[in-house]
C-alpha cells in the first residue's frame, strides 16, 4: 500500500487534503502563467494553432520529465503492460489533446466567468462516470449535495463578470466537453492505475497527447514567434507544475473515492480569482470572494463526511 493510499472509503486524512490543495493551486496558477507567456513568445489570442503549438510543447515536456522521474522511483513496474499501451494512449488524446484542444479554444470565445463556472462541471462528470466505471463508488444524495454546495461557490466567486450572455456553442459548449474529457480521463487514469505504475502512466499520456498537440499545432501553422529568457522561464515552471499536478492527480484518483478527489476542483475558480487578484494587485479579501470560498469548503465537507455509525446498546 503507498503512502498516499488508506484513504477510501473513509473520513479524509491530511494527505488527501494536502495534496489536492496543493495540486488545484498549482493548476490555478498555470492560467495567468499561461496568459503571461503568450506575449513572451509572440502568441496572439486569435491565432489558435499557435496556443496549441505552446501547449503541446508544455505538455510534451511535461511527459519527459516525468518519464524521467519514474527511472529513479523504487517501484516494481518498469515499463507499462502491453495490454495497456492502447488504452494508455487513448488516455493521453482523451486527457490532454482532446481535453486542451476544446479548452483552449472555448476560452477564446467565451468570458473567463462562464469559463470557470463550465469548466466546474467536470466535478458533476467524474461523480457520474466514477459510478458507471466502479460498483463501489455509487451516486448519493450526500456527494451530489457536496457538488451543489461547492457549485454555488463557483457561481457566487464569478458574479458579475457576464454570466447573463447568451450560451455559446464555440465557446461554452467546448468548455463543457474540455470538463467532460478531463473527468472521463480521470477516471481511466483511476482504472488503469490500480495496476500500474502511476508517475509512468502519467508521464506516458502526457508525452503521447502533448505530442499530438505538437503536429496538430504545427499542421495548422503554430509556431513560437519569439524567444525570450522569461518565456522560457515560464514555460520550464509550466511544464514542472503540469508534470507534478497530473501526477499528484493518478495518485490521489487512484488511492480515493473520485468524488472526494474531484469537488476539490471546485477550488480551482477560487485560486484563480485570488492569483490573478495579487499579480494584478486587487482587493482578493472581499466579501464574495469569503462566501465563494466557504461554499466550496462546505461541499469538500459534505462529500468527505461519512455519517456516524449507530452503537446499539448491548442487549440485556
Amino acid at each position: 500500500m503507498s503512502a498516499l493510499s488508506g484513504g477510501e472509503n473513509r473520513k479524509p486524512q491530511i494527505s488527501l487534503f494536502i495534496l489536492a490543495v496543493f495540486c488545484i493551486f498549482l493548476w490555478g496558477t498555470a492560467i495567468p502563467c499561461v496568459k503571461l507567456s503568450y506575449p513572451l513568445f509572440g502568441i496572439l489570442s486569435s491565432a489558435p494553432f499557435d496556443q496549441i503549438f505552446f501547449a503541446g510543447i508544455r505538455f510534451t515536456g511535461a511527459g519527459v520529465v516525468t518519464l524521467l522521474i519514474s527511472l529513479f522511483v523504487k517501484t516494481e513496474a518498469r515499463a507499462i503492460q502491453k495490454h495497456h499501451i492502447l488504452p494508455v494512449l487513448g488516455l493521453g488524446l482523451v486527457q490532454t489533446t482532446a481535453q486542451y484542444i476544446c479548452f483552449y479554444i472555448g476560452l477564446s470565445n467565451t468570458t473567463g466567468a462562464r469559463g470557470a463556472i463550465f469548466n466546474s462541471v467536470s466535478t458533476f462528470f467524474t461523480v457520474l462516470l466514477a459510478a458507471v466505471f466502479f460498483r463501489a463508488e455509487k451516486v448519493t444524495l450526500r456527494k451530489l449535495l457536496g457538488c451543489v454546495v461547492g457549485f454555488l461557490g463557483i457561481i457566487v466567486v464569478n458574479l458579475g463578470g457576464g454570466l447573463s450572455s447568451r450560451f455559446t456553442l464555440n465557446g461554452d459548449l467546448l468548455i463543457m466537453a474540455s470538463s467532460l474529457f478531463f473527468a472521463l480521463g480521470s477516471v481511466i487514469s483511476k482504472k488503469l492505475s490500480q495496476n500500474e505504475n502511476p508517475f509512468l502512466l502519467t508521464g506516458s499520456q502526457l508525452f503521447f497527447g502533448g505530442l499530438v498537440l505538437l503536429a496538430i499545432g504545427f499542421l495548422g501553422g503554430g509556431r513560437l514567434r519569439a524567444v525570450s529568457p522569461a518565456g522560457i522561464a515560464l514555460l520550464l515552471y509550466l511544464i514542472a507544475l503540469s508534470a507534478t499536478a497530473f501526477t499528484i492527480w493518478t495518485f490521489l484518483m487512484r488511492d480515493y473515492e473520485a468524488a472526494s478527489v474531484s469537488i476539490y476542483f471546485f477550488l480551482l475558480p477560487v485560486f484563480g480569482v485570488l492569483l490573478s487578484g495579487l499579480f494584478l494587485g486587487e482587493q482578493v479579501l472581499t466579501l464574495r470572494n469569503l462566501a465563494a470560498l466557504l461554499f466550496v469548503c462546505a461541499g469538500i465537507y459534505v462529500v468527505n463526511s461519512r455519517p456516524r455509525k449507530t452503537v446499539l446498546p448491548p442487549a440485556a
